[in-house]
This record gives C-alpha cells, structure tokens and sequence, in this order.
C-alpha cells in the first residue's frame, strides 16, 4: 500500500511499514533534526525517496493534502501525545500541541482506505477519545483500536501505546475518485514545498537526538498492532 506518513519522527513507524511491504509516498514532520534523519535515510535508501512536508498547517493550507486524493492508500499519524500524556499537564483538546483536529483534516482530504494512528494509552482515560471516534465515523470511517506494549514483542521496556485503526465504510469512500489514481510526477513531488531542506546533512547536538528518540515509535509494535488490528477488523 501507498502510506503518507504524517508527524512522521525520526521514522520508527516507517521501518514498520517496510516490514508490512507499504510504500510511503509523502512525509509531513515539523523537526528540522527528524527532517535530517529522514533526508539520511532516504540518501542511503533505507526509506522511499517522497516529498518532505516540514508544517502540517502548511500542508493543508497549500492544498498539497489534497494531491494524495486518490493516491494513498494510507494515512498513518502517532500525532502529538502531550496532550494526553500521564508525564504531562493532561490539557487534552485544550493543549495547542494537540494535532488530531489537522489529522483528521487531512484524513478526510486524502479518503484513504486506512488511517492508521497511534498515541499514548492515556488517551482512553480522556473523555476526547470520543471526540476522536466520532471525527472518524462523520468523516465515513469505523475503527479499532487496542493498548499493545513494547514488551509483548519482547523489548526490556514497557512503553504502551494504543493503536487505532480505521477503514473508509463503502458509504463514505468516493470510489470513482480513489479508483482514479493519479500518476504525479517525481519532481513535482519534490518542488510542492521548497523551503524545506529535504537532505540536508548536519550533526545534530544530544538534546535533539534523545528528544527524536523518545518520540520514536518501536517498528515491530507499529507492524504488530497493524496486522492484529486489521485482521481483527471486518467491516
């Protein structure tokens, strides 16, 4: 499948995707250093050469969101947690950290067959879980989701995160449109958004890199939680 990755990191989520056979065709992260990792691993094709978007506000206001209409299959987003992190102050919708009002922006704008998110377990315990799920079934989509942790694949560390997965509802899939898919052109990709310094090489001083880390989604939980979720989801 065709995956743009949205607040994509340092790209752990991504190596999950190469371990699913996924293709991302687009990157939307903010994080000057996480945009140099990306670029790296681009450079030495550990990811797929795609258009790195530095804003999502930017993203959406471009209009560029909406060139994937039809030519991604999935859209993926561990949007920001701090909102509803337990280590935090727990503002939830009030926080202005809080991006699932862009992801689902964008969600609607792409109509991809999947969303596929990630967040902390907190979530759950935050009353906007349901302002999330409700996003996702008036924008067409029926969900599930489930608390899959770094330890059940064997990791020394515990590190829970929900996982949701939603699919488009044939109801709410524009199916001539998706079945229309446009074939962009590779430059024009990489011309949308110039102003970001798509491979450039800087060393990176030890804050930005352990925040990069922290941030960081564990590539074998993402593929787990992907292939259980999907396979439990009939819809």
């Amino acid at each position: 499948m065709n995956e743009l990755s949205l607040f994509t990191g340092i790209g752990g989520g991504l190596l999950g995707s190469k371990l699913l056979g996924w293709r991302t065709i687009g990157y939307v992260e903010i994080d000057e250093y996480c945009q140099r990792v990306i670029g790296r691993r681009i450079a030495d094709g550990v990811l797929d050469s795609a258009p790195i978007f530095g804003c999502v506000n930017k993203f959406l206001e471009s209009g560029a969101a909406g060139e994937y209409r039809g030519f991604a299959d999935v859209v993926t987003a561990g949007f920001p947690c701090q909102p509803f992190s337990v280590a935090g102050r727990r503002e939830g919708e009030r926080d202005d950290r809080n991006m699932w009002p862009q992801t689902i922006e964008v969600i609607r704008r792409v109509r991809p067959r999947y969303a596929f998110l990630e967040n902390v377990p907190g979530l759950l315990a935050d009353k906007y879980f349901g302002r999330i799920l409700g996003d996702l079934a008036e924008s067409g989509y029926n969900a599930k989701w489930k608390v899959i942790s770094a330890a059940e694949m064997g990791a020394t560390h515990l590190r829970d995160r929900i996982w949701i997965v939603a699919h488009a509802s044939s109801e709410g899939r524009d199916e001539k449109n998706i079945a229309e898919k446009r074939q962009i052109a590779r430059s024009a990709w990489w011309n949308s958004e110039p102003d970001v310094g798509r491979l450039a090489y800087g060393a990176p001083d030890d804050v930005e890199r352990l925040k990069a880390l922290g941030n960081a989604q564990v590539p074998a939980v993402a593929a787990c939680a992907w292939e259980i979720l999907s396979a439990e989801t009939r819809f």
